[in-house]
């Protein structure tokens, strides 16, 4: 069964929560990123851009991909309160210790965890 782009970012849609629509090009981008870390830690994924379909992958890849989507969007959205949150000026530096940070930053941390646990769960292991 060849699965396509668009099941990827079902996974991460639900994953996050944002309210405005999300530029295409750097959702594209995410999933690029988020291929090349797949193929980096487990295997090639074949992916053809053309078509925007994958020849065969399981579900549990298409659901570790739509998570690394929603990594890259959750550092985007860490990086975004930072600057929001820290006013560094000649006269004036205003640095927020807020809640927003660290909500963003434990987020941010569960993600990698979880990415982290399922890669993990793909590998093949070799005991002696």
């Amino acid at each position: 069964m060849a699965t396509d782009y668009e099941d990827v970012l079902d996974v991460f849609y639900s994953t996050i929560r944002e309210k405005y629509e999300l530029d295409i090009d750097l959702l594209e981008q995410w999933f690029v990123m988020s291929c090349r870390d797949y193929e980096l830690d487990i295997a090639p994924l074949n992916y053809d851009a053309n078509t925007q379909m994958f020849p065969a992958v399981s579900g549990a890849t298409v659901n570790i991909l739509g998570i690394m989507m929603a990594r890259y969007y959750v550092k985007r959205e860490q990086s975004r309160i930072n600057k929001l949150n820290n006013i560094i000026g000649r006269d004036l530096r205003l640095n927020a210790t807020g809640d927003a940070k660290k909500a963003v930053q434990v987020e941010y941390e569960n993600i990698l965890l979880d990415i982290e646990k399922r890669l993990h769960k793909l590998k093949t292991h070799v005991y002696s």
